[in-house]
């Protein structure tokens, strides 16, 4: 039976008024048991590339996905042919119960640094 780990997500999503004043609070608190874990380190993908397959690392069914990103970039959650979305510059974290079983990107005019943290 494979080393059972945790990956824990914590943190405040708050909303701040003007005069300093949070207007809304959610707290954020997943824990989740995963067997398997793999860091991509940071790699450049060219300007205007679609959809680059971005590593598992062995991975077989992501349930939580950290995506570091220098310049805004399309995501493609499965399928390269699905529509996709996007997420903005620095951390982002995509999460499924179901799993994920491939994430591509495509790029900007710009030269972009893609970091990912996958468990599952």
């Amino acid at each position: 039976m494979p080393t059972s780990k945790t990956v824990r997500i914590q943190g405040t999503f708050q909303v701040i008024g003007q005069d300093g004043t949070p207007e809304c609070t959610k707290n954020i608190n997943s824990i989740i048991p995963v067997t398997e874990a793999a860091q991509v380190f940071p790699q450049t993908i060219a300007g205007l590339t679609s959809n680059a397959s971005i590593s598992f690392g062995g991975v077989s069914l992501a349930k939580r996905i950290f995506l570091r990103t220098n310049f805004p970039v399309t995501v493609k959650i499965n399928s390269s042919s699905d529509v996709g979305f996007s997420v903005g510059v620095g951390d982002n974290i995509l999460m499924s119960d179901n799993g994920i079983t491939a994430l591509y990107v495509s790029t900007g005019p710009n030269p972009t640094d893609i970091e990912a943290i996958i468990v599952g």
